[in-house]
């Protein structure tokens, strides 16, 4: 009979391994909880076809911390997050 831990790990792999699921997540931002003194940017998984998980991609700051105010730091976030979104949609 299988424990909780074990169903629970399972479900884990199950949940990344399966065909059929999308080969990327979707696009966040990261705002440090709109701290202006610690990095902001976009981040998201992409599937890697060698071991067919989920792999984190590096984060995408492009100048977004040159802005000084949150405000301007999430039109641009939200403008990176909207092309890399369209990007991952082609494929």
């Amino acid at each position: 009979m299988y424990n909780f831990n074990d169903i629970l790990q399972n479900e884990y792999v199950i949940e990344y391994s399966l065909k059929g699921k999308k080969d990327y997540s979707e696009p966040k931002i990261y705002d440090a909880a709109g701290d202006l003194n610690k990095r902001w940017y976009v981040y998201y998984s992409y599937r890697d076809p060698k071991t067919n998980k989920l792999k984190r991609q590096p984060p995408i700051y492009k100048g977004a911390n040159r802005f000084k105010t949150k405000a301007e730091r999430y039109e641009i976030l939200m403008a990176y997050k909207q092309a890399l979104k369209k990007l991952l949609s082609k494929g």
